[in-house]
């Protein structure tokens, strides 16, 4: 028989309270269970510059039917202070712009002005102060300027109806340049051949313009078929490669060791005087070249699992532009902006070197045009603004490039993305401008201090200082090995901020943890990978000269056939650098997304995004691969 257990009141009461405060615990936790929203709330927006609109890990969101969902879309703008800052500094750059447009008239650079200020060829306005009483004529009918230097080294500026007047000057570029200085000149180019030459290369020009058209489509056909090629036969061109530079290693430390032999056989045999023979210096080349060639062959057998990893990556990157050819045009529109910034800037420049205010002076009784410290703002604020839409362009190119390419890597059913450069465009429009301005003012910041920095070099080539010119040096060196390294960083965030919809500085810090813990991968893909598309470019050029060659044999008229061929082989590099440039960020954009698919999933409990043939280079491979059969066998 049990005994039963005595419970005092007081303990019965006890236990009755916490009963009960288990019961009202369960029933909050049931009310917050039912009443909770399925969908988390979109985070608020930063408005810091290194802030994240989604800084919350992806795959723990509940918005889609992925339980493991890496590419996020769920986004929110990112990088607002740093829209506003580039929107601001557009706003100055007009505000610059309109006060040297004030100060400013471009045709004084261009016709140029006497004395007076009066532009040649125009009529220029009086001036109401009486010590510019001699400004305000009619010049059209006196369109070049003469400028003559007198006894006292002063110079006098007239506009004259016509520079053949006088026997000593002739015309150019609206200037009457003195003779000495064309004759000089003429006498050096009709010495070395030029001036005819100059003629009857734009003779041949003129006759050959449809084989140069048809060059230029060669380059375009080449170039595609290339791209075509890097999917199927990359595998060959890589191993051939590294097998080629493998041999030549060898066999030039062969040569250079035999060479020191003979030169030292050659001195003991007294044939050869020691001190006319070179045995050091073979001896030293050969040590260097053993030394080459031994780093040669270890890092290609440390690294041959990696560069075939490279090979996986370029066939992933054919499949992913052959399923989204539009990423090709991304090019076209971004240089042809590119173009349009650089006539813009010319224009510009123009017109901010001819702004100033008048003033008179005395000593020579001439107008001048003097710049304040405003116009020379302006003058160093347009580079600066060059350099930043150009950097904006390209940054918005990536970003465009890499959402394209992340979305189409993490989305399983390739049949079901629809229109993925659009989507992606869309989502830089509303999301990550913000992203692409904070980059591009980063770097063109530090374009700007390298383009100071060589304007100083440049007014200290007359002081002989040779300390100067060395502290220079090494500080242009570091700036532009900064400038390298950041923009490689750049494009990785971009990368990053496609992917998970963060900010710049995120975006950085997420692309520097995935470069660094996967090294060794990245220094394959940028030497091998790197080397092989360079390999593709050159390819594109020697096939275009070959196809200029048998071209240009067929037109016998041709003086000097090898001009077109130049022009045509220089265009064709241009066509195939843009259109494999867009491979070389699918490939960045690729590798990325497989290590942050491999950070974030196992391929056992949350399946892989990656390809069969990705999944071949992540430490757990055959239980993915195996995991990922029996998947593929239960839904067939």
């Amino acid at each position: 028989m049990a005994t039963s257990e005595i419970v005092t009141p007081e303990e019965e009461k006890l236990y009755t309270c916490v009963e009960e405060e288990d019961q009202e615990e369960a029933r909050i936790e049931s009310d917050r269970g039912r009443f909770l929203p399925l969908r988390s709330p979109s985070p608020t927006t930063n408005m810091g510059c290194c802030g994240c609109g989604d800084d919350k890990s992806p795959d723990d969101e509940e918005n889609s039917d992925d339980v493991n969902q890496v590419f996020s879309n769920d986004r929110s703008c990112t990088d607002i202070l740093a829209l506003i800052i580039f929107i601001i500094v557009l706003c100055a750059f007009g505000y610059f712009m309109s006060a040297a447009a004030k100060k400013g008239d471009i045709h004084r650079v261009i016709n140029g002005y006497d004395d007076c200020a009066n532009i040649c060829g125009r009529i220029t306005a009086k001036e109401i102060n009486p010590e510019f009483r001699c400004k305000g004529a009619d010049m059209k009918n006196k369109p070049y300027l003469l400028v003559n230097v007198g006894a006292d080294g002063v110079k006098s500026r007239t506009c004259v109806t016509n520079c053949t007047n006088s026997p000593d000057y002739v015309t150019f570029l609206n200037r009457c340049v003195p003779r000495k200085v064309t004759d000089s000149a003429g006498s050096l180019i009709k010495s070395l051949g030029l001036k005819d030459f100059f003629h009857e290369a734009t003779r041949d020009l003129s006759q050959a313009w449809r084989e140069l058209v048809y060059l230029l489509l060669i380059a375009l056909a080449i170039s595609l078929i290339i791209l075509i090629a890097f999917r199927y036969m990359v595998q060959y061109v890589i191993y051939i490669v590294l097998s080629g530079a493998v041999v030549v290693c060898i066999g030039g430390t062969t040569y250079l060791w035999l060479a020191w032999y003979q030169e030292k056989k050659a001195v003991d045999r007294h044939l050869i005087h020691e001190d006319d023979a070179s045995t050091t210096d073979y001896f030293v080349y050969a040590i260097i070249m053993s030394v080459v060639t031994v780093i040669t062959i270890l890092v290609v057998l440390v690294m041959r699992k990696r560069i075939a990893l490279v090979v996986q990556l370029f066939r992933e990157a054919g499949k992913a532009v052959y399923s989204m050819p539009a990423l090709l045009l991304q090019p076209i529109y971004t240089y042809l902006l590119v173009l349009l910034s650089v006539i813009a800037w010319v224009y510009c420049m123009i017109l901010i070197e001819s702004a100033g205010d008048l003033y008179n002076n005395t000593k020579k009784n001439h107008l001048h045009y003097k710049k304040d410290i405003i116009i020379k703002i302006t003058r160093w604020y347009n580079i600066f603004i060059f350099f930043v839409i150009c950097e904006f362009y390209l940054g918005c190119q990536h970003m465009v490039v890499a959402g394209s390419v992340a979305r189409w890597f993490f989305t399983r059913d390739k049949k079901q993305l629809s229109l993925p450069v659009a989507r992606s465009t869309t989502t830089l429009i509303r999301f990550h401008l913000g992203t692409v301005s904070f980059g591009a003012m980063i770097i063109g910041i530090v374009r700007l201090l390298r383009a100071m920095l060589a304007s100083v070099q440049k007014k200290l080539k007359k002081f002989d200082n040779d300390c100067a010119k060395g502290v220079l040096w090494c500080c242009h060196c570091c700036l532009w090995c900064f400038e390298c390294a950041l923009k490689f960083l750049t494009r990785n965030a971009y990368i990053e901020t496609a992917i998970y919809g963060c900010s710049f500085c995120t975006g950085g810090r997420k692309a520097f943890q995935a470069l660094s813990s996967n090294i060794l991968r990245v220094a394959a893909i940028n030497s091998v990978g790197d080397f092989v598309l360079f390999l593709g470019k050159v390819l594109v050029v020697a096939l275009t000269v070959v196809a200029g060659i048998y071209l240009m044999q067929k037109k016998p008229n041709l003086q000097h056939p090898w001009v077109p061929i130049l022009i045509a082989g220089i265009f064709a590099y241009v066509i195939a650098h843009v259109f494999i440039s867009i491979y070389e960020m699918v490939i960045d954009t690729i590798f990325i997304c497989f290590c942050e698919d491999c950070a974030k999933n196992d391929g056992i409990n949350r399946p892989y995004y990656m390809s069969r043939g990705l999944m071949e280079f992540v430490e757990n491979s055959k239980k993915a691969l195996k995991v990922l059969e029996e998947r593929q066998a239960s839904t067939s």
